[in-house]
């Protein structure tokens, strides 16, 4: 389970990457190198504080979604309508999408008990039904048996049904935005 505590320290290894990257070809430090350009003043100003500001309460929804982007391999939308039904890639795709969508209901419940991301927690509920159908198909090489249903079947619902994961998927992905 991914927690606040992990997204900051991809945070701080993000951090640690830029700074480790502002050595030049000679091996001298930014600092060391005649500047190209005029420093300014003061620190740029941020009006909204970073989800590293205050240790103390939960990430939102929308400041977890990108660790758990990474965490759970989720590098685009799930989209496997024009694929072959037993595609595994696929299946991989969807697995990913309903993992993460249940891993951020349970991280919302848990941290906001209060019922303030109910619309996030619907629609991720929403992500691993759609997926689990998929996998109960036999769809994308999801299931741990061979699929009952006819191929020929398959071949046509398939496609259908995970273009209902997808579209549960960009619904939860715009709950999350809109928070």
């Amino acid at each position: 389970m991914l927690t606040r505590r992990f997204a900051l320290a991809l945070s701080a290894a993000a951090t640690t990457l830029l700074t480790l990257s502002a050595c030049g070809d000679d091996g001298q430090a930014a600092d060391d190198r005649k500047p190209t350009r005029a420093a300014s003043s003061g620190p740029a100003e941020s009006k909204q504080p970073s989800a590293a500001a205050s240790s103390d309460k939960p990430a939102t929804p929308a400041e977890l979604l990108p660790a758990y982007r990474i965490a759970y391999g989720m590098s685009s939308s799930p989209m496997c309508s024009h694929v072959a039904w037993d595609d595994p890639g696929c299946g991989k795709d969807l697995t990913a999408a309903g993992e993460l969508a249940g891993a951020m209901a349970e991280s919302v419940k848990r941290d906001f008990p209060d019922g303030q991301y109910t619309d996030v927690e619907d629609s991720a509920g929403q992500v691993v039904k759609a997926v689990n159908t998929v996998r109960k198909l036999g769809c994308y090489d999801m299931g741990s048996t061979p699929p009952k249903t006819d191929s020929a079947k398959l071949r046509e619902l398939c496609p259908s049904m995970s273009t209902i994961a997808s579209l549960a998927w960009l619904n939860f992905e715009t709950n999350v935005s809109d928070w």
